[in-house]
């Protein structure tokens, strides 16, 4: 009778190494289309009226919130935790992250007149941040709430304004 004897020592070798090149090249292959994603000159928004349908709330383009970040018609809220916000921000816009909305907000509560009109942003399409923040003001009582649709990624693929750092 042959004697059948597994070789331990190789065998957690090979398993080692096949996981270590897996978890490699899932890296690698994220970071190419990360990258690729995020160079794409691609429009990415949701219809307006499919926004609204699921949220009861008023989005606003790019290009029309400009136009309000220009006149000053509008203050603007990044959703964002304060550790994104640092690293970049639209110019001016003040940091009340959806998950600290109560800390945050009482700080700001001076700079946010009810009738002002007030721009939610997170990071676009598919975050829903800058909804909940929304939401949130509006059953304050804010009634002119609107939510940037493409966000922070539409707000730096159009070239606006930015800041990075710490509150204005």
């Amino acid at each position: 009778m042959g004697s059948s004897k597994l070789d331990f020592n190789n065998s957690w070798k090979t398993v080692i190494f096949t996981t270590i090149g897996i978890y490699l090249a899932a890296f690698i292959l994220g970071i190419i289309l990360h990258a690729q994603g995020s160079n794409s000159d691609v429009k990415q928004m949701l219809p307006e009226s499919y926004v609204q349908s699921l949220t009861s709330l008023k989005t606003i383009s790019i290009e029309d919130a400009y136009n309000d970040y220009t006149s000053k018609k509008a203050v603007f809220i990044d959703a964002r935790d304060n550790a994104e916000y640092v690293e970049g921000h639209i110019k001016g816009a003040i940091n009340i992250p959806y998950d600290k909305f109560g800390r945050y907000y009482q700080k700001y509560e001076g700079m946010l007149p009810k009738g002002r009109m007030l721009i939610t942003y997170c990071h676009g399409i598919g975050c829903g941040l800058s909804v909940d923040v929304a939401k949130h003001l509006i059953a304050m009582g804010y009634t002119n709430v609107y939510v940037l649709t493409e966000g922070w990624p539409g707000w730096v693929s159009a070239n606006l304004p930015t800041s990075v750092g710490k509150e204005p």
